[in-house]
Formats: C-alpha cells, sequence, structure tokens
C-alpha cells in the first residue's frame, strides 16, 4: 500500500513539474487582434484616399473599393493588404493607355503599371506597436509601394479622363451639393454681393459638369503636371467666363 502511496506521489511530482515547465515557455500570441488589422485597413484606405487623386475616394464613396488586411505571421509582425478595385475602373484605365501606345511604353520603362485584375495583394512588414505599416514598406521596390503606385497611376488616369467628360445631360445637383460648391465660391472670392454672385456661378458650372466633375479640375489646377496634359482646360476657360459675368473675383492670400 506505502509503495502503491509513493509511486502516485512520484507520478504527481512529475505532472507538476512538466506544467511548470510550460508555463515557463514562451507562448505565442498574433501581434495583430481583429481590431489592430481593422484600424490597419482602415488606415491604409484613408492615407490611399488622401493621397491618389479624387477619383479614387469617389468609388470608396460608393463602396466599389473594399480592402481588408490579414495577419500572415506574429514573428516578425506582417499582413497582408488585400484592396479589391472595380473591374470597370480597370477596363476605363486600360483602354486610355491603350489608346496612347507612347505613354504606355514610357511608364513600362520606369516601373509603373495599371492593375491586371481586380483584387491586388501585398504582403507587408508592420509596426504593431502603432499600427502601422514599416517605413520601407512605402518604397516602391516594396509589395505595398508597388501597390500603391499602381493604383495611383490609375486613378490619375480616370480622374483627367472624366474631368472634362461629356454627357448628353447633366443631373440637377441636389440642394446640398449647391450649398457645397457656394460655400466654397464665398471663401475663395469675393464680389458686391458674394451670396448672389457665388449662386450665378454655380448655376453655370452645373448646367455643364456634375460636383465631382468639379472636384476632379480643382485637383488638375492643384496639380502642374496633371494640368500640363491639357485635362481641365474646358473647365478652366468656363470659370474665367463665370468670375467675369457673376463679377467675382479671386480673394488675396
Amino acid at each position: 500500500m506505502q509503495n502503491a502511496l509513493n509511486r502516485l506521489n512520484h507520478l504527481n511530482l512529475r505532472w507538476l513539474l512538466a506544467l511548470c515547465l510550460m508555463s515557463a515557455l514562451p507562448t505565442a500570441h498574433a501581434c495583430l487582434d481583429a481590431g489592430a488589422l481593422k484600424t490597419l485597413a482602415e488606415r491604409e484606405i484613408s492615407y490611399m484616399t488622401q493621397r491618389i487623386p479624387p477619383a479614387f475616394a469617389d468609388a470608396v464613396s460608393d463602396q466599389l473599393i473594399i480592402g481588408h488586411m490579414q495577419l500572415v505571421q506574429a514573428e516578425p509582425c506582417q499582413a497582408k493588404w488585400v484592396l479589391n478595385l472595380p473591374a470597370s475602373d480597370i477596363a476605363e484605365a486600360q483602354a486610355l493607355l491603350d489608346a496612347q501606345p507612347a505613354k504606355q511604353i514610357m511608364l513600362a520603362a520606369q516601373g509603373y503599371a495599371i492593375p491586371a485584375q481586380t483584387q491586388l495583394e501585398a504582403v507587408l512588414n508592420v509596426d504593431a506597436q502603432h499600427i502601422q505599416p514599416k517605413a520601407k514598406e512605402e518604397l516602391q521596390t516594396a509589395e505595398l509601394g508597388k501597390l500603391r503606385a499602381s493604383v495611383e497611376l490609375m486613378y490619375a488616369m480616370l480622374t483627367q479622363a472624366r474631368a472634362d467628360q461629356q454627357t448628353q445631360a447633366v443631373a440637377a445637383w441636389s440642394a446640398a451639393e449647391v450649398t457645397r460648391l457656394n460655400t466654397a465660391c464665398a471663401q475663395q472670392f469675393s464680389a458686391d454681393n458674394v451670396t448672389q454672385a457665388c449662386e450665378c456661378r454655380t448655376q453655370g458650372i452645373s448646367k455643364q459638369y456634375t460636383l465631382r466633375q468639379v472636384t476632379y479640375n480643382q485637383y488638375l489646377s492643384s496639380n502642374p503636371y496633371a494640368f500640363a496634359t491639357g485635362n481641365g482646360g474646358q473647365f478652366k476657360q468656363l470659370e474665367k467666363q463665370l468670375l467675369s459675368i457673376c463679377g467675382l473675383k479671386p480673394v488675396s492670400p
């Protein structure tokens, strides 16, 4: 009986030692939990929206572009950025590029290309403490940098092409859109009666352009390289005429 008790105690001691050793081993934890991955994805979309020409932001707003992050491994901390683009935008951009073979050759020689498929992926090393890509991931030699450059090229082309795109009839602007442009006008220009003058300008613009096109043209005007392509000239000429007709003058900086 005593021998049996001794064997049992010995067995219990071995189990206790094993549990102690297991608890002393490092535990592998994911460097990014579900909440951190969501934050990382939101920050990447925000970064791209602020950096890439406005046709991209409109596609995001229309929920045509969706992105999410997946955990790849914990050490080193890596995530995969998966970005889904609308096939119609890719086709439109490719058609624009096909119409300019010289430009296509030049861009290809510089390592630029528009996306070839709707789902883009990039594995990136992550600074888990700050929930952001490590600095080297933004270089164009890195997967994330290449993805960003590809999408930026595509939506730069679409923004330029859509800025002066004419349709048979422009849909009536909503009250909110009219107010938005009138408010921006009052901040940019002065007049004897700025409210009335801005309404005159908005009315003239809204007959030929959508509010999104106004945003595209404003982007082109603020980007010398984009404006040098020749896009945006028609809008600039119309606005020049409207400023004179409506009695508006730019506010001095």
